[in-house]
């Protein structure tokens, strides 16, 4: 779905409790196209959690988190297709390539994409064309070369929000760079952008932080 549809995302006293206990303070915020907004606080804070549920991977212990459009709330296949995300820790297929993972993620949103254009999307996040183009397996790449994976996937299908945990992560300076420019392109073509971060570079893209306080 392309990022210019007018997509408002609002969370109201979302809490997270595990073993009964609320993990973090109620958070509430109202995000709409074209922001980016950092998601901080201390390593183990919920900043992962509040992603997740925030993708609707999760539901909240307390609290709401809705996506609307036109007024209309979203239902899962909603936000599903319209949703792009990428974590440090999210599984990769060692026996596919590339290419395959970025033509997987867009058939899962009913959207397919040539292999063409699945080997320019990765070369934008830097992995080389002829690697990208090949038929290596994803067990034969890097850390870093997974996460430009990992971020192409996020990307692919012109997602309307995206959800970016730690998207650096594993990204040597020039990687960063590239991450760092396709998350603000994303916005100013109107997507919502969350970046969950400790780090200052990821940090000074944001227009606005949501800080999670321990409760």
């Amino acid at each position: 779905m392309p990022a210019t549809e007018s997509l408002m995302i609002y969370a109201e006293g979302v809490q997270k409790r595990f073993t009964q206990r609320p993990i973090f303070k109620p958070v509430s915020f109202e995000a709409s196209a074209g922001d980016i907004i950092a998601i901080t606080g201390f390593n183990g804070a919920g900043k992962s959690t509040l992603l997740k549920i925030i993708g609707n991977v999760l539901s909240p212990s307390k609290g709401s988190c809705s996506w609307k459009m036109a007024g209309k709330t979203l239902d899962h296949d909603g936000i599903r297709t319209r949703l792009g995300y990428v974590a440090p820790y999210l599984e990769l297929y060692d026996e596919l390539t590339a290419v395959e993972h970025v033509q997987l993620v867009a058939q899962l949103k009913g959207i397919p994409i040539a292999e063409q254009a699945a080997a320019g999307l990765l070369n934008d996040f830097g992995l080389d064309p002829k690697i990208a183009k090949s038929d290596r397996h994803l067990r034969a790449y890097s850390s870093g070369m997974k996460q430009r994976v990992r971020c192409a996937m996020a990307f692919a299908c012109t997602p309307s929000a995206l959800l970016l945990d730690e998207p650096t992560s594993n990204l040597d300076e020039a990687g960063t760079s590239i991450v760092l420019v396709q998350a603000h392109n994303a916005a100013a073509r109107g997507a919502i952008v969350f970046i969950a971060t400790n780090d200052p570079r990821e940090r000074a893209i944001a227009q606005r932080e949501i800080v999670i306080e321990p409760v």
